[in-house]
């Protein structure tokens, strides 16, 4: 269980953070010129700042959103608002990076209530078809709303110093966001990207804030997900959830009460296709290929890479390693099994429970499985790796196992992929069909996670390809990411927030033209925001 909020917080919401008050009409910021897609700065808002403390100082974090938008931030300017992690001293930029950074402090009631109460207790786990049960707590609710009115207030000063530019707003933790940018700016060109699963409208409905988070997302122009059946599932819950607020569904696009549109998009995100080029040609990666290549030699090395989180499908993972074993003694001592656990949340019960479990199963299957004089079947790291050392483990893992039991995309398994490719490799990857990648990854091997018996066997098949049929699948996979890297991913993103911007424009212009032409009182411009209720690749694209 998580800790429970302050009972002073209980009937009122918390006074740590100011929320901007409700704009009149005449003071609404206007953005008079769209911008344009290529050359416009960008205001990215998302719930942390992209650097972290190094050896040498203030870094940029590796991986994640931070690499995503590295290539925006040396190019263009604008600014990137996010909580500061509670971290003192932060740098107004980074050498190299034209972009802002503007910290966001949080309360420790607000990191408590917000950040592991709403975002990650309950929206989290809701978001992810439920897979473990949310918990819906009105104080929880209280802060989510509070702080995304703090983020909201910071990127709303930052668009007024950073002239045409795009608000780009990021994931589950500041849904509320886009809606309160739009009522202050109407005319702001707003993308929204969930990087995260979005459920069926039936699970979706369980949360009793669901209106407010509906109509929070689509005051951008665009929404986006990694896969259709995301975005699907998202226009379903609107069509099934706000009808009653006059929302109606055109296909894809959206349309408000007041005849705005919002377009809803597939837009898998990927991977710096060329900086993982360079890793694998690294000269310390190959130094740590040459020492990984000694210790597993004789082996055929199976990897998995993830955070340590309950989506992530570890345990049935480690239980079909253990029906692999079970069923074929002849490859105790030819295979092991590698498992990388990045530690995550280990201040929340749940999370420190699965630990627990994780490591309980690595101990029996060991003590189960190794053989008198041999190394142990099973081996663990909970920590995280340099990228360097990463990369060495792609290269010499035989296979890679993806099996999350649900995954927004997943980018390891692109990661593996184009590292592979560049070594020249024959490795093989069993990927889970409840992830976003397997969508785009159509040569690897689909697995259903929950079926650990299957898993295994679908591990035994993959042992016994052949090289050319292994490598072809690499080749076929690292050629499509390669096609389809973060820079084109991030290219797209603001292409398509500039454009459904104009369109909205136009029609707004046209809307107010006709209102002019018509005697009678205007149209009430939607519901407000406090009001609630209880085989193809993406894009069409070929493949490779």
């Amino acid at each position: 269980m998580l800790p429970q909020r302050d009972q002073t917080d209980s009937g009122s919401r918390g006074p740590e953070v100011a929320v901007p008050r409700p704009a009149m009409a005449s003071e609404r910021e206007r953005v008079p010129e769209m911008p344009d897609a290529d050359k416009s700065p960008v205001v990215a808002i998302a719930n942390r700042l992209p650097i972290r403390p190094g050896d040498g100082g203030w870094e940029l974090s590796p991986g994640g959103l931070a690499t995503a938008l590295r290539p925006v931030m040396r190019t263009r300017s604008g600014a990137w608002v996010g909580w500061d992690g509670g971290s003192k001293g932060m740098p107004a930029t980074l050498p190299g990076l034209r972009t802002r950074l503007l910290p966001i402090s949080l309360s420790v009631a607000q990191v408590r209530q917000y950040y592991h109460g709403f975002a990650n207790a309950t929206l989290w786990p809701l978001l992810h078809d439920a897979i473990e049960k949310p918990r819906f707590e009105r104080g929880w609710w209280r802060s989510y709303q509070d702080v995304n009115s703090a983020f909201a207030g910071a990127a709303l000063a930052a668009l007024s110093d950073c002239q045409g530019a795009i608000a780009w707003v990021h994931d589950y933790h500041l849904a509320l966001v886009p809606r309160l940018l739009r009522e202050r700016r109407p005319d702001q060109p707003i993308g929204f990207f969930l990087h995260i699963p979005w459920p069926a409208p039936e699970i979706f409905a369980r949360v009793p804030w669901r209106q407010e988070i509906l109509l929070g997302m689509l005051g951008a122009d665009v929404v986006s997900f990694h896969a259709e059946r995301y975005r699907d599932n998202f226009v379903r819950a609107c069509a099934s959830l706000l009808a009653d607020v006059g929302v109606q569904v055109n296909g894809s696009t959206i349309v408000l009460p007041d005849q705005r549109q919002v377009s809803t998009t597939t837009a898998p995100i990927s991977i710096d296709t060329a900086e993982y080029r360079r890793l694998a040609a690294d000269p310390e990666t190959a130094a740590q290929i040459a020492g990984l290549t000694d210790q597993f030699r004789g082996r055929s090395l199976l990897l998995g890479v993830d955070r340590l989180d309950y989506t992530k499908g570890i345990v049935e993972r480690l239980l079909a390693v253990e029906a692999l074993l079970e069923r074929r003694q002849d490859l105790r001592t030819k295979v092991a099994f590698l498992q990388v656990a990045v530690p995550s949340r280990d201040n929340v019960v749940e999370y420190r429970t699965l630990r627990a479990a994780v490591e309980g199963h690595i101990g029996r299957i060991n003590g189960k499985f190794t053989e008198p004089g041999s190394d142990v079947p099973v081996h663990y790291l909970h920590r995280s790796l340099p990228s360097e050392q990463l990369a060495a483990y792609y290269a010499v893992a035989d296979m890679m196992l993806v099996t999350p039991l649900i995954d927004g995309m997943n980018l390891v398994a692109k990661e593996y992929v184009t590292v592979q490719h560049a070594r020249h490799g024959s490795g093989s990857m069993i990927l889970s069909e409840f992830t976003g990648a397997s969508s785009e990854l159509r040569e690897a091997i689909p697995c259903n996670p929950f079926d650990t018996e299957g898993l295994s066997l679908r591990v035994e098949h993959a042992l016994a390809l052949s090289q050319s049929a292994r490598r072809a699948a690499i080749t076929a996979m690292a050629r499509y990411v390669a096609a389809h890297d973060v820079h084109r991913w991030v290219a797209r993103q603001l292409r398509d927030i500039t454009a459904a911007a104009r369109t909205g424009g136009r029609a707004r212009m046209d809307r107010q033209l006709v209102a002019a032409s018509q005697p009678g009182p205007a149209r009430s411009p939607g519901p407000p925001a406090s009001r609630s209720r209880q085989g193809r690749r993406p894009d069409g694209a070929r493949r490779h």
